[in-house]
């Protein structure tokens, strides 16, 4: 008897989780329909390679789903253990596998409400709130280093207005049905990774690169901190449209926009190695501009 079966053998001792089990089998190939005749026999079918595969695929997008809630937990200790490079590594891994985790449910047609509440709770944390702990930390090493005694926690609390904005950002798509080829206002992740580029660069690109320079000015002023942060969070909730990278077809003029973007991204990092991880998200929302008003002709 496989492990799987086991395990299901015994959450099935002491839930009632064993009818919902069987439904997931019951939409299987050449299943049956689980009668109550015979739903006692086909228990056993658990235990088959195929039946074992097919119930353990649909999880596999709320698993990476919660393993991103708990990097994106994992972020925003090590930021406030003062460990920025590592927590703006691990807001870069959330974003690879909340990536996987859609197209994994979509490839799986794994998608259901539950998926969707797990994923936006997920983002918040890995997108909201570690980025904003990020620029929590930058704003209270400037007010310390300049005027210890102007209270210097309390005026750095306005960071955590990017948690706000993305809890509103998160909520508004989860209401919105139509944003599958575009989202309307900047994409949380997209948000928290331009933030988490910033303590990226300053770790792992030379002092003497150009972009190293700025964000060395950028991070010792309170003012363009604070000024990023109403930027950020206005442009999260802003009625405009930014295109989305999932690609449904190879064709050109579907996906014109994300074929460029991808090209710009390329020379971007032939161009500038490590330090181009900003410039990503700045040509992205560049370019969602553009399409939004120049191409479309939305902005006459």
């Amino acid at each position: 008897m496989s492990g799987f079966a086991i395990a299901y053998q015994l959450v099935c001792s002491f839930t009632d989780a064993s009818p919902h089990l069987l439904n997931l089998v019951s939409s299987a190939p050449g299943a049956c329909n689980h009668t109550p005749v015979c739903q006692k026999s086909c228990h056993g079918r658990f235990i088959s390679s195929y039946d074992n595969n097919y119930v353990l695929m649909k999880y596999i997008p709320n698993t990476l789903t919660m393993i991103n809630l708990f990097l994106g937990c994992t972020a925003v200790a090590y930021v406030f253990a003062g460990f920025l490079p590592t927590a703006s590594l691990l807001i870069g891994l959330c974003a690879v596998i909340d990536f996987l985790d859609g197209a994994l449910a979509r490839w799986l047609k794994a998608g259901s409400n539950i998926g969707k509440q797990l994923d936006a709770l997920a983002d918040m944390v890995s997108f909201g709130l570690a980025p904003a702990a990020i620029l929590f930390h930058y704003m209270q090493a400037v007010l310390l280093s300049c005027k210890p005694e102007t209270g210097y926690f309390v005026w750095s609390l306005p960071a955590f207005l990017i948690t706000v904005f993305s809890a509103l950002r998160l909520a508004i798509f989860a209401a919105e049905d139509n944003q599958s080829t575009f989202f309307q206002g900047l994409p949380t992740p997209a948000n928290g990774l331009l933030i988490a580029s910033v303590p990226f660069v300053l770790a792992f690109t030379s002092p003497e690169h150009t972009i190293y320079k700025m964000f060395i000015i950028f991070t010792e002023s309170y003012w363009l901190l604070l000024g990023m942060t109403f930027l950020l969070s206005a442009m999260l909730v802003a009625p405009v449209k930014m295109f989305s990278l999932k690609i449904h077809s190879w064709k050109w003029a579907e996906n014109r926009i994300r074929y460029i973007f991808l090209a710009g991204c390329l020379i971007l990092l032939i161009t500038f190695g490590l330090a181009a991880a900003p410039l990503f998200l700045i040509f992205y929302i560049i370019l969602s501009l553009a399409d939004h008003w120049l191409l479309s002709g939305k902005g006459h």
